[in-house]
């Protein structure tokens, strides 16, 4: 299996410390949140890893199609696929905080599929249409890069098995619905599927929580919608996720140093994130939830990382992933 990292960027200087910190213990990919309410623009922050190091896959986590048109996503992927030599993977999504912290609606499914198959004919050269509007076809082929559908839900799981080239999945740990997730993405060949979780080294509930601060409640906010029985989570826990929906303030979007949202989740909910959207505990643990996602066919798993000092915990990640002997540090 192969391990990213996904950073939010905040500074320049942290985002290049971090990418610096993940190459030399080996990780993959290393992606940048886009979640432009909250942090700084994440494609400038993903040339910043690709400079910073040089020989790990960068992409955003994940870019959208609300805020930005499949064109300029399109653009902005090859531009760096360029940069990088080709060390891009990119995902698409509906939009969650990049749509809703502005007051706009996330894209439907099927305008995820058009946007696919835009940015796919745009790198052609071919051009494309997406909801009225046109791509020209230019002529002009540009370099691409694989492009995940990211999915927590059925219908987006499903359309990851239909476009793109694979599925990044971020919704519960529930094997069950993980496992229905991979079997829609329809995984064989070069297509790829990357799992989501986010990571914490707390070793009971409240040191977890003390650890990722307002991203237990960010992680609901992310993959806690649609038809939450479906997703297995219990009817009491469900009519926490709807409280908490109704006071989540997306302006303050897992913000860890504006950490205004940890109010609005409760004590049993936050339990319930903990243990289904989360790594969390010693190596034992860590190395059981990685041979699970292995057996099942996963690709790779991207760490999505909540603690404010995030150089902090990609070296904390890289040293325990390689005493569990995935990782081996690069020299220099």
């Amino acid at each position: 299996m192969r391990f990213g990292v996904m950073l939010q960027p905040r500074s320049l200087a942290s985002t290049r410390a971090a990418a610096i910190a993940g190459e030399r213990h080996g990780l993959h990919w290393i992606g940048v949140c886009d979640s432009p309410t909250v942090y700084q623009e994440s494609y400038l922050h993903q040339a910043e890893v690709a400079h910073a190091a040089p020989s790990v896959t960068t992409g955003p986590m994940v870019s959208h199609v609300v805020v930005r048109h499949p064109l300029v996503v399109g653009n902005a992927l090859a531009t760096l696929a360029e940069l990088t030599g080709g060390r891009v993977i990119g995902t698409l999504a509906t939009g969650n905080s990049a749509a809703r912290g502005p007051g706009l609606r996330p894209a439907t499914i099927a305008d995820l599929g058009e946007a696919v198959h835009a940015i796919q004919g745009y790198w052609r050269g071919e051009g494309g249409t997406f909801k009225g509007s046109r791509i020209p076809a230019t002529g002009i082929a540009r370099r691409g890069c694989p492009l995940l559908v990211s999915a927590d839900g059925p219908k987006a799981a499903a359309l990851a098995g239909e476009v793109g080239d694979g599925l990044l999945y971020g919704g519960t740990l529930d094997p069950e619905v993980r496992r229905r997730r991979l079997a829609a993405a329809r995984i064989e060949g070069d297509r790829q599927a990357w799992i989501a979780p986010t990571v914490s080294f707390g070793e009971d509930h409240a040191a977890v929580r003390d650890d990722l601060g307002p991203m237990v409640v960010a992680m609901a906010n992310r993959a806690m919608r649609g038809d939450l029985s479906e997703r297995n989570v219990p009817e009491e826990i469900q009519a926490d996720v709807l409280t908490m929906r109704k006071a989540y303030d997306y302006g303050f979007h897992a913000d860890t140093t504006r950490p205004k949202n940890t109010s609005v989740v409760s004590d049993r909910l936050a339990g319930h994130l903990i243990d289904h959207l989360c790594v969390w505990g010693d190596e034992a643990r860590m190395q059981a939830a990685i041979d699970a996602v292995a057996q099942e066919g996963w690709t790779g798993i991207m760490f999505v990382l909540g603690q404010a000092d995030q150089v902090a915990a990609v070296h904390a990640l890289g040293e325990r992933l390689r005493r569990l002997g995935h990782l081996s540090p690069v020299a220099g």
